[in-house]
């Protein structure tokens, strides 16, 4: 019921599900899925990954806040108080940081800060953090902003990351980063 025509099926040419997609044939883009390495990884970007060797995925969800909302309403920030990356065990010891520091993650982007979360669950490899934090209790007029510039993740990826077929978005699950313990 949820095609234009009323008919049953999908959105789609056939109303099927469709593994080889006619609207891509028409315009003359590869009609099969295919795996398209992102821009910047350990494989496509060896050389970067030598001085950024974590693999930083972003949109870690919080179960109080809804994207950057609520950041400001007090109970919520005792339950979640701190922008948190989650990091192996193995990851932390190598990088010299325990459970609750401070560290800056780091990529040729810029840096942020958050505090690490040691978990075993984790990929070694992997940094995952948060998206949208900022904090009320903190200037909001120009250039501070709530403090966006020191703690989004955002400031770490890009936009219009686009494959070969010029679709796909920014890479909030693909970009390169270090962790270095904050000092001060």
């Amino acid at each position: 019921m949820l095609r234009a025509d009323g008919q049953p099926g999908f959105e789609t040419p056939t109303g099927k599900v469709e593994l080889y997609s006619k609207r891509f044939e028409e315009w003359g883009l590869d009609p099969l899925p295919y795996y398209e390495e992102p821009k910047e990884s350990p494989v496509a970007t060896p050389e970067l990954a030598k001085e950024y060797p974590l693999i930083l995925t972003t949109g870690r969800r919080s179960p109080v806040f809804f994207h950057s909302e609520h950041r400001m309403i007090p109970w919520l920030r005792e339950l979640d108080p701190y922008p948190e990356c989650e990091i192996n065990d193995k990851t932390a010891e190598m990088a010299g940081v325990s459970n609750g520091e401070w560290v800056y993650i780091e990529n040729r982007r810029g840096r942020i800060k958050m505090k690490v979360k040691v978990t075993p669950t984790a990929h070694p490899r992997v940094v995952t953090a948060p998206h949208g934090w900022w904090l009320p209790e903190t200037d909001g007029k120009a250039p501070n902003f709530f403090s966006t510039w020191e703690y989004n993740i955002n400031n770490l990826t890009t936009m219009g990351n686009q494959g070969k077929s010029g679709f796909g978005g920014t890479d909030y699950r693909s970009s390169l980063c270090r962790i270095v313990k904050v000092k001060e």
